[in-house]
Parts: C-alpha cells; sequence; structure tokens
C-alpha cells in the first residue's frame, strides 16, 4: 500500500470516528445539576372527598421520611379524604397506629413511632376531626413489613442510604376508619 493511500484511509477513519463521538454525545445530553435546597416531594392533586360507605373499616397507609414525623405533603392528600369521610360519619372512631424501620434502638423507635401517630391524630384534628375519636399508639420496630427484603443490606446505620430507602415501607401509620 503506498503513503498516500494509507494517509487517505487514516484521514478517513478519524473523520468517522470524530462523527459517531458527536452523535452519540448529542444525542444523549445529561441535564445540569441543580443548586439550592433538596428537591420535595411533589405535592398530589387534591383528591375528592370520598362518598360516606357504611359498609366496613377503611385503612389508610401513610408513609415518612426517615427519622421524620412530619406527614409529607404527598400523604396529605390521603389524610384529606379520610377526615373528610370520617367527618360525615360521627359514629365511628380512628385508630392511628404507628411504626418504625429497626435503624435505631427499640426505646427510640418507639417514640418516634408514637410522634408519628400523633402528627397524624394533629393533622386530622386541624382538618375538623375531633381529636378524642383518634386513638394513637406506637409499635415501634416490632411490626415490620419489609421481612427479609432488606436483609443484608449491609451496616444499619443513617449513611446507608440503600437500606433506608428498601425499609421505607416500615416508617408508617396506619389510619383506620372503623365502626364501633
Amino acid at each position: 500500500m503506498n503513503p498516500t493511500t494509507r494517509w487517505t484511509l487514516g484521514i478517513l477513519a478519524a473523520v468517522v470516528i470524530a462523527m459517531l463521538l458527536f452523535f452519540w454525545i448529542r444525542s444523549d445530553p445529561k441535564p445540569a445539576p441543580t443548586k439550592g435546597a433538596v428537591a420535595t416531594q411533589p405535592a398530589t392533586p387534591k383528591a375528592e372527598p370520598a362518598a360516606p360507605k357504611a359498609d366496613g373499616p377503611v385503612t389508610v397507609m401513610i408513609f415518612f421520611d426517615y427519622n421524620q414525623s412530619a406527614v409529607r405533603p404527598g400523604e396529605a392528600a390521603k389524610l384529606d379524604e379520610l377526615a373528610a369521610r370520617a367527618k360525615s360519619q360521627a359514629s365511628d372512631r380512628l385508630e392511628a397506629v404507628g411504626h418504625a424501620d429497626r435503624i435505631g434502638g427499640p426505646d427510640y423507635n418507639l417514640g418516634l413511632s408514637k410522634r408519628r401517630a400523633e402528627a397524624v391524630r394533629t393533622y386530622l384534628a386541624g382538618k375538623g376531626v375531633e381529636a378524642k375519636r383518634v386513638r394513637a399508639e406506637s409499635k415501634g420496630e416490632a411490626e415490620a413489613v419489609t421481612g427479609d427484603a432488606c436483609k443484608n443490606m449491609g451496616p444499619e446505620s443513617r449513611e446507608n442510604r440503600k437500606l433506608i430507602e428498601c425499609l421505607q415501607r416500615d416508617r408508617r401509620v396506619e389510619v383506620k376508619l372503623a365502626a364501633r
């Protein structure tokens, strides 16, 4: 092969590689990182209150952030609907049972689950439900729903984000609207 052909093939290969890289990089733009506060969970659209039903109890699950007892904005719509239903049925009572994940000591988790149940009671009272109709109870980490799904995920600490995400379903308050 003569030198001119070799140079032509080399330049042609370089141009083809450059074009492929250009289109590959251009087709997968990365979003620019944002600065500022951590993004919050978007609020769910306000649900219309459910029509009162006389058949059986209603249970609503309210989930909480790690180590927090404040009702998340995304969970408020569930409580709004439940409050509307509870106000229309004066003879019913509500039971708010708080739970925590297994990270932390049993005594701390029992107190945290109690604060979560009380936060739900306070929220419902703010929506017009008589606070004395809401019984707040705490279970701590005793009734986990994740079971073995989150085993062997590393150390049980607040630095283990993977484990914290896996245990999300354990950080909850179960609110039950039941007939007396």
